[in-house]
């Protein structure tokens, strides 16, 4: 679809809070669509991400928030200080201004209102605003949805959805996990929800994953690494425990978690033990990897199963936080990973699962085997959410011309 440079097709906005799962997965959207010939305008309200490939689509950074802790109630500014409505205000301004002067075809939010409710004070003006200028508004959300408890609020999600959203596209697949399965009340809005599979990136790497003779090595990740520590401690202790203590490991920590405590992991980690920073090339390295040990977020999870990497996963599950168990525990019981919750994570406990993990792998006449799995999922989230979005824009570009005839 060729455009003028000027030209706006798709808004997106996303808010990550903690880790960086969301702002990846919007990500691999703003790359495809822009690859497919749309404009896209990425507006990003978090703390900045030095490795973040947007492709071509440009990049609008509003002045960043972030989550004081895993509760989510208290939003700090990038230097730490509670956000007050004046900084508020002054943020919803921007991202108003932004929205009118660009005036996109489609506008695409992160979560919203699924999650994010938080974000209200510049949501609920920009949703109102792209109503009054007739964009559809798209809410772009994952498989499963972290349960909510507070009386009235899936009721409030859904009569949102039915007022202000026009299309809600889950990225995961209704054979795997339908969305029902953690919010009961999506059949309400049956008729606006498209499910696209799963959004996961098709680099060379996931295409053709390394057989399992030539892979060496224990990869370690964290997400954005806010929650990192629990297990970075763990693993600290557990590598020489472990039947693998004699090859390479590498610890990668997100920028979230801060200097002082990374450095503190640096110091002290054993030999064998590489500790940096998230880096770019993670499925690179997780397709060279014999085991990888992580958190059970969306994005490493899917990337694991792209690239038929043997997992060890330790759901994050603080504050009642069930969307990393449930879809944890599916996978579990096809056996296509091991699971170790946050309760029983001690380093004697991940020792054992890595043995558990060595063991399974070998086969007793050939030596390293491929994980057997017993799920087949729809890994096509990408490809499928740019034809929606383009086929919306078509129409609603057609509608424009029937309605102004030259």
């Amino acid at each position: 679809m060729a455009t003028p440079k000027d030209t706006v097709n798709v808004f997106i906005y996303v808010q990550h809070l903690l880790g960086i799962g969301h702002l990846r997965r919007a990500s691999l959207l703003a790359k495809e669509l822009d690859k497919a010939g749309m404009s896209v305008l990425f507006a990003s309200g978090g703390r900045p991400v030095s490795f973040l490939d947007i492709g071509n689509a440009k990049l609008f950074q509003l002045p960043a928030l972030h989550a004081a802790d895993n509760s989510f109630k208290i939003l700090k500014d990038s230097e730490g200080k509670i956000v007050d409505d004046a900084w508020k205000e002054h943020r919803k301004k921007l991202l108003l201004s932004a929205f009118r002067k660009t005036k996109p075809d489609v506008l695409l939010i992160e979560m919203f209102p699924f999650g994010r409710r938080q974000m209200r004070f510049e949501l609920d003006p920009l949703i109102a605003l792209a109503k009054s200028m007739g964009i559809p508004v798209i809410s772009s959300i994952r498989d499963i949805l972290t349960t909510h408890k507070t009386p009235g609020k899936s009721e409030w999600i859904i009569d949102r959805v039915q007022k202000d959203i026009d299309h809600v596209l889950v990225h995961g697949d209704p054979d795997f996990i339908p969305l029902e399965d953690s919010f009961p009340l999506a059949a309400q809005v049956k008729e606006k929800i498209v499910y696209t599979g799963y959004v996961v990136e098709h680099n060379a790497q996931n295409r053709n994953p390394n057989s399992p003779e030539d892979r060496k090595g224990v990869l370690v990740s964290a997400g954005g690494g806010a929650v990192a520590l629990p297990l970075a401690e763990a693993v600290i202790k557990a590598k020489n425990l472990s039947a693998l203590n004699s090859v390479p490991w590498r610890l990668l920590l997100g920028n979230n978690l801060p200097d002082q405590e990374f450095n503190n992991i640096v110091k002290r980690a054993p030999d064998g033990l590489i500790v940096e920073r998230n880096r770019p090339d993670f499925c690179t390295l997780l397709s060279q990897a014999q085991l990888s040990i992580s958190q059970a977020g969306y994005n490493t999870i899917m990337e694991t199963l792209m690239t038929e990497t043997p997992a060890i996963v330790v759901p994050f599950s603080a504050e009642g936080q069930s969307e990393q168990t449930d879809r944890a525990q599916k996978l579990a019981k096809a056996g296509v990973l091991s699971l170790l919750s946050e309760a029983d994570l001690t380093p004697e406990n991940l020792a054992k699962k890595i043995d558990d993990a060595v063991h399974k792998s070998l086969s007793p006449k050939s030596g390293p085997k491929k994980p057997e799995s017993k799920v087949k999922i729809d890994v096509h989230g990408t490809d499928k959410t740019t034809l929606f979005i383009k086929e919306l824009i078509e129409k609603r570009h057609k509608k424009k011309d029937i309605q102004c005839p030259k």
